[in-house]
């Protein structure tokens, strides 16, 4: 055992102190802080301001007006209607309209139009073609026509075009008002024992990015321990280290170690996270946002799960890096490990979807999906402490067997050089006494 401590503390001490693991562990929830706030702010600041000339010859003098107050209620600030802040909103429309008559020249109008907007990318027109309401077909032509923004404006119309169909049916302004009134959808959150919870994209956020976060540190550690075991080969280390201790012990020491290593920088994110949850709520708030509540016990149940994932694909890399001698070897040989962490990024989507599903619970009991699923599920509706505690059994069991595995294949192969065992060869492995 104190041979296995001492390995561990090289394995340690050598990452920690190294300046990728300082940038690393600093860089990542400076990440998972913009990955957040980032949409959050820009959405609030606004893409910017369009300049929008309303080429109108649909014969409906208050048209022009309706777009215009429809665009002012939902936050879009225009010099003539109101000088407040603006509001809340991608993009910001400033409309001015040109009453095109009969027998002017559309297509020369067109023309002058387009340069302007081929020369300014906010330069803008909007063309209501004459059939009165109900036969109105608007066009917007733009430098830049996939800016999400574009749909304020198309729903700004309709809205207008709406309201003036029902005043022209004989509703008066205040009952239009009433029937055109959005309505806006709560979210919440029915929570364990029946309780409620605020509930809503936030759910989707927090999940990605733990899902996210594991993925990436559960390949990144595993990988370092496989080119550990390569560099050794390599470097023929190796071969005096076995002298004094046992393949088990060096396998079990580096993985462990490095394992710490990977702890130390969740822990930093932990703390970050709580911090974020915490101490900066009350400023987001303050500004009409709101951050997303991280409890703890979904923090304990992240770190639970990366050591169990982290020590499952840690003793296979172990594995794939003991059969290689190389590391263009060794890129091929760890496709299939890899590949096992891959598919739940991919499948992810249909788990949001459905996390209570049959087929999502039997993906998320699969040992070498579990790490990112369940947590995913944990995070997106705490399904029953049942599943949790029998995917945490399961994924135990499955890391027994593994490291029984890898310690079998790890003692044999650490100290074989060239050509790459076959699969029959490493059943002779396994059969070793």
């Amino acid at each position: 055992m104190k041979k296995v401590l001492i390995i561990i503390k090289r394995e340690y001490l050598v990452r920690v102190r190294t300046r990728a693991f300082m940038i690393g562990t600093i860089v990542s929830p400076l990440f998972m802080l913009a990955l957040i706030a980032l949409p959050i702010f820009f959405a609030t600041r606004g893409g910017g301001d369009r300049r929008v000339a309303v080429l109108d010859q649909s014969g409906e003098p208050d048209l022009f007006d309706a777009i215009r107050k429809s665009l002012a209620s939902r936050g879009n600030p225009d010099e003539e209607l109101n000088r407040r802040d603006p509001g809340v909103g991608s993009t910001n429309y400033a409309l001015t309209r040109r009453v095109v008559a009969p027998g002017e020249d559309m297509n020369a109008l067109q023309t002058e139009y387009s340069q302007k907007a081929d020369k300014d990318p906010d330069s803008t027109y909007l063309i209501l073609r004459p059939g009165g309401l109900d036969k109105i077909e608007p066009e917007y032509y733009a430098k830049n026509t996939s800016d999400f923004s574009i749909g304020t404006l198309e729903r700004a119309i309709n809205d207008a075009v709406s309201g003036l169909r029902l005043k022209r049916a004989g509703l008066d302004q205040a009952t239009i008002s009433l029937y055109t009134k959005r309505v806006e959808l709560t979210r919440k959150k029915v929570t364990a024992g029946g309780g409620v919870s605020e509930g809503g994209r936030a759910d989707f956020v927090v999940a990605f990015v733990m899902l996210f976060f594991i993925y990436m540190s559960v390949l990144i550690y595993g990988l370092f321990v496989m080119r550990g075991v390569i560099e050794e080969k390599q470097s023929r280390i190796v071969e005096l280290l076995v002298s004094s201790v046992r393949p088990t012990q060096m396998m079990l020491g580096k993985v462990i170690g490095i394992g710490l290593v990977g702890l130390t920088q969740i822990g930093v994110w932990a703390v970050s996270a709580l911090l974020l949850t915490t101490v900066g709520v009350s400023t987001f708030e303050s500004r009409g946002m709101r951050m997303p509540n991280i409890p703890i016990s979904l923090l304990v149940y992240f770190v639970v799960f990366f050591v169990l994932g982290y020590f499952l694909y840690a003793t296979l890399y172990a594995m794939v890096g003991s059969t290689v001698s190389s590391e263009e070897e060794a890129q091929q040989a760890q496709i299939p490990v890899t590949l096992l962490l891959v598919v739940p990024m991919v499948i992810f989507n249909m788990i949001i979807a459905n996390p209570t599903s049959t087929s999502s619970i039997a993906l998320s009991m699969v040992p070498f999906f579990a790490p990112t699923l369940m947590m995913m599920r944990i995070a997106v509706v705490n399904p029953p402490l049942w599943q949790i505690l029998l995917s945490m059994a399961i994924m135990i069991a499955t890391i027994l067997l593994c490291v029984w595995i890898a310690a079998r294949i790890y003692r044999v192969g650490i100290l074989m050089y060239g050509k790459r065992p076959s699969i029959t060869e490493l059943g002779r492995w396994l059969r070793y006494s």
